[in-house]
């Protein structure tokens, strides 16, 4: 199959672009073409942007000029810079207030977040410790109520659950225990 150098793109192909500003389109009115033409003639050319701009028929130059030149003007303007400057002053003051405090309040916020986390420590360990006398008491009932029962063996090799009326000298260990097993200790010491 053979390419062909017929239609379609290739490199280098049409009209080479020139150069130009960013232009937009607008409408105007019949009236102001002949003077925009005018403008974009003269801006063509290399005419500043300010020259091309015609003081309007109640104004000329010198009245534009003189403005400049007035001393109540020039003393406005200058009173009018003063108070920029002042409140640019002003305004970096309450800038580094407000930096201050928000360090200041970054510095409170921490030691909230520490001392809360010192509460929460405190809380664990307080619940810890509560479940650990929970625990301790029914260790201690277990015992105390272990001290009352009878210490004699069953024939299953459980404890006896019954009260503890009398305490028996078994083999030079004091034991208490309930009135069953004490005629059964006694009938084995006779042996």
């Amino acid at each position: 199959m053979t390419t062909s150098n017929w239609g379609g793109k290739r490199a280098g192909a049409g009209r080479k672009q020139e150069k130009t500003n960013i232009t937009r389109v607008i409408r105007v009115d019949e009236g102001l073409i002949p003077i925009i033409n005018n403008l974009k003639d003269r801006y063509k050319q290399g005419e500043a942007l300010h020259s091309l701009i015609e003081v309007t028929r109640n104004q000329d130059n010198e009245q534009q000029t003189t403005l400049y030149d007035d001393p109540t003007s020039i003393s406005i303007v200058t009173d009018l810079q003063d108070k920029i400057r002042q409140l640019e002053a002003e305004k970096q003051i309450i800038d580094t207030k407000l930096v201050e405090s928000d360090e200041i309040s970054l510095q409170l916020v921490l030691e909230r977040d520490k001392e809360h986390l010192k509460v929460i420590h405190t809380n664990s360990k307080l619940e810890s410790l509560k479940s650990s006398y929970r625990l301790l008491k029914s260790t201690h009932d277990e015992l105390l109520h272990r001290e009352y029962d009878c210490m004699g063996i069953k024939v299953n090799g459980q404890r006896c659950s019954k009260a503890a009326k009398l305490d028996f000298n078994q083999n030079g260990i004091m034991i208490r225990v309930c009135l069953q097993h004490a005629k059964l200790a006694e009938k084995y010491n006779k042996k």
